[in-house]
């Protein structure tokens, strides 16, 4: 009985040292850079698109994606684009653009989204405690030390703040038409009015 005090002390020991690695290596940057590559003004609009670069390839992202925009002096109510998943506009290439059509006052946006890095941490903790022979010494500390291991990596969440600046006149712009590269316009008025009702 004498040497199990220790033995104890040696897996809370290892389980800290556990814990305080998977922190430090789940710690990253952003998963993605966000620009304003052009910017054309229509008929009391602004044709905005932006180029999503994937900086960290091990980002996981949640579907949706949340916009705010900044026109007259105000922040606008946030619009939620649940159709756009981050993953799938990346998923081919590191980088992707989106063509949005904002009122002619805009000056920002804002853009939001969720996402997780690195793998399980429940499979991480199951691996480790079989590995070191630990669930097998420690049964009822291993099921309990399971029980609350998350199964999914942490949520995180990504804001950008982008700064819209004036475009170019373009009144082409403002028919609803595909724009030059044939990406699909996210036209910021009408989804509101949509979100309202």
């Amino acid at each position: 009985m004498p040497l199990r005090k220790p033995i104890i002390l040696v897996v809370l020991i290892a389980l800290a040292g556990l814990v305080v690695y998977v922190l430090a290596a789940s710690r990253s940057g952003p998963p993605v850079a966000l620009n304003v590559v052009s910017v054309t003004e229509g008929n009391g609009t602004k044709r905005v698109t932006l180029g999503f670069t994937r900086v960290d390839a091990a980002a996981r992202f949640e579907p949706g994606l949340e916009l705010r925009v900044h026109a007259n002096n105000q922040w606008q109510p946030a619009l939620s684009l649940s159709e756009i998943h981050v993953s799938a506009l990346l998923n081919q290439t590191n980088s992707h653009q989106l063509v949005f059509e904002f009122p002619r006052q805009t000056d920002r946006c804002r853009l939001s989204f969720g996402y997780r890095v690195g793998g399980s941490p429940f499979c991480k903790m199951y691996y480790f405690l079989g590995r070191h022979g630990i669930s097998r010494e420690f049964p009822a500390l291993s099921k309990t030390i399971m029980k609350c291991t998350p199964v999914k990596p942490m949520l995180r969440h990504f804001e950008s703040e982008l700064e819209i600046p004036a475009g170019t006149p373009n009144p082409i712009a403002a028919v609803d038409t595909p724009s030059m590269t044939d990406l699909p316009v996210v036209q910021y008025a009408q989804r509101a009015a949509e979100q309202q009702r």
